[in-house]
């Protein structure tokens, strides 16, 4: 569906859809659409056939920048399950800003769904592992801190989802002991960073 549709009709049109389909805001991002309503198998052959095309749409948007990005970075741009957290480390890993990205380096993941995301982005786009690695030695960075933070424990907080979601690729459910962990990177001070690397230096 595209253009725009008011609420009472969406919400009208919802009802009609059946039981077994569903909306796919992802879809309907990559399309440019207003939304895309389907059987989860015709999403995937429509997501699998018009991938190509919005690789090409999002080169042409970001200009040079995208030299800097290898194929499977892109896709995941284009067609990836994406979140507020995973387009902000995209964001820092890459140092492009996605153009459907409105949030700041402050958008940590705060659950299983979150961290969900962020996962994904790092196992569908292996380039972007090395600047993970990266990312974690610049805890004396307070503006990026955190995230520091985040990226030096991700072996512990990928086990800890393995342990309590070992099918967490499917979807995410409540993980109270992962969603622990990432709530006390939220509530981290980026100044208490700062005064440790200066006692360790």
């Amino acid at each position: 569906m595209y253009g725009h549709m008011p609420l009472p009709e969406f919400l009208v049109l919802l009802k009609l859809a059946g039981d077994a389909e569903l909306l796919h805001p992802g879809l309907a991002r990559m399309l440019g659409a207003t939304a895309v309503i389907g059987r989860p198998e015709a999403l995937d052959r429509l997501r699998a056939q018009e991938t190509p095309a919005a690789i090409g749409r999002i080169r042409f948007h970001l200009g040079r920048c995208a030299r800097r990005l290898d194929l499977p970075s892109l896709r995941w741009l284009v067609a990836g399950e994406q979140g507020s957290s995973s387009l902000a480390l995209f964001a820092l890993l890459t140092g492009i800003r996605p153009p459907q990205y409105r949030g700041t380096a402050l958008d940590l993941p705060h659950d299983a769904k979150g961290f969900r995301c962020c996962r994904l982005l790092i196992e569908q786009a292996p380039a972007l592992r090395r600047p993970l690695r990266l990312l974690a030695a610049r805890m004396h960075e307070p503006e990026v801190a955190r995230w520091a933070a985040v990226a030096e424990a991700w072996s512990d907080l990928c086990a800890q989802m393995d342990h309590e979601l070992p099918d967490w690729r499917a979807g995410a459910r409540e993980a109270p002991v992962l969603r622990s962990m990432l709530v006390c990177f939220r509530e981290l001070d980026a100044a208490c960073f700062v005064h440790s690397s200066r006692i360790a230096a």
